[in-house]
């Protein structure tokens, strides 16, 4: 995988995770995520930007303080990458930690598989 796909890869989905505007959000998530991405939870499978989106919603319907960064820069292994990432939540100093990995195909991701470091 190229550096510029990893920069931009890196930089949409930490967008994506951060946007309240339903509409600016779904515009970015069709830049990287396929349509009918699946995303991988330990607790649940979900299929689509859609229902990804959806997801996000919940997340900022609960959390006023909600806010992704990336914990260091992305590393990619042939149709792979790996983000390390923070999550700041609810009352601070509350930070959920954790990993994701995407599959890319056709230069999109396919799949997105999240992992949550324990607390």
């Amino acid at each position: 995988m190229d550096a510029q796909l990893m920069t931009t890869l890196q930089q949409t989905h930490t967008a994506v995770w951060n946007e309240k505007d339903r509409t600016s959000r779904d515009a970015l998530m069709q830049t990287i995520y396929a349509d009918d991405i699946k995303m991988y939870d330990k607790d649940f499978i979900l299929t689509g930007t859609t229902a990804v989106s959806d997801f996000i919603d919940k997340l900022f319907a609960g959390d006023d303080n909600f806010k992704f960064t990336t914990a260091k820069p992305m590393e990619s292994t042939q149709n792979g990458a790996r983000l390390y990432w923070d999550i700041r939540t609810g009352p601070q100093p509350n930070v959920l930690t954790g990993m994701d990995f995407f599959v890319l195909e056709n230069g999109k991701v396919a799949h997105l598989f999240v992992f949550m470091d324990a607390q």
